[in-house]
């Protein structure tokens, strides 16, 4: 499947029980959790991905990978990695303003809890909603708004 694989608009919006008006007011509505599931496997598919970076940092996945108990590491991600907060390509980590944006981290890296900002922005920081480069920030502003509706 891929994007197009979305059926088309109106019926998307009956099986939701919303005119296309209602899309426009904030407010909220139910949706049953299959399609919700749908919706979401839809959306993390186009997410980037790369298989290596995957492997490498997974080992979990990477070892069930190579005895054959996931035979496609991509679907992996799709159906299961993603809500379970694993990354699926390099994030472009800019040491220098992670580390003066986030002091705790750069006093973590100090002590020698953490060995680098990729690392505790891949470890924690991007679950805890950390920003890993200043480019970053017109989006996470984006969906702070949609998640606070």
């Amino acid at each position: 499947m891929n994007a197009t694989s979305l059926p088309h608009a109106t019926l998307l919006l009956q099986s939701l029980r919303i005119s296309r008006d209602r899309l426009s007011m904030r407010s909220k509505v139910a949706i049953g959790t299959g399609l919700l599931r749908v919706l979401l496997h839809e959306a993390i598919r186009n997410q980037p991905f790369d298989e290596a970076f995957y492997r490498e940092a997974n080992p979990d996945l990477d070892a069930a990978y190579r005895a054959g108990e996931i035979v496609d590491l991509h679907e992996h991600f799709i159906e299961q990695g993603y809500l379970e907060g694993r990354v699926a390509a390099p994030p472009e980590v800019d040491e220098d303003f992670y580390l003066s944006t986030y002091k705790d981290v750069r006093d973590a890296l100090r002590r020698g809890d953490v060995g680098s900002a990729r690392e505790h922005y891949l470890r924690a920081g991007a679950a805890e909603g950390r920003l890993a480069n200043p480019a970053q920030r017109p989006l996470a502003d984006h969906w702070a708004a949609i998640l606070a509706e």
